[in-house]
């Protein structure tokens, strides 16, 4: 999975094989609400404005979304964004993401370059 602020890509490497963003969020409903921006905030160790996303919906599926977030002392890092919580009380879907540290470096690497040696 590639995640970037504009899109979400996703490849299965073994089976040669790729998913449309609608199959995405269909798999992780909490992409309907989290947007990739967001997403790469949280990796990164900042909290998103998710509360646009929110408004789209109606107010009470709006009520029926929770999304909390944890914070705790990484490595280097107090403070930090350790864990995004998501839950649909009305369907049951949840999804967590703990982050148990991060390495922040000064080394570029071509991240773009590597992905298109994989794209097909």
């Amino acid at each position: 999975m590639w995640i970037s602020p504009k899109k979400i890509t996703v490849r299965d490497l073994i089976n040669n094989k790729y998913y449309s963003y609608n199959q995405v969020v269909k798999f992780f409903p909490f992409l309907n609400v989290l947007d990739p921006q967001n997403i790469s905030e949280v990796v990164w160790g900042a909290e998103p404005d998710y509360k646009k996303s929110l408004k789209k919906y109606k107010k009470e599926m709006n009520d029926n979304i929770e999304i909390k977030l944890s914070r705790k002392h990484l490595t280097n890092e107090k403070h930090a964004l350790s864990a995004l919580h998501y839950k649909d009380q009305k369907s049951g879907d949840s999804f967590t993401a703990n982050f148990k540290s991060r390495q922040r470096q000064d080394d570029y690497i071509n991240i773009k370059k590597l992905w298109k040696m994989l794209e097909f």
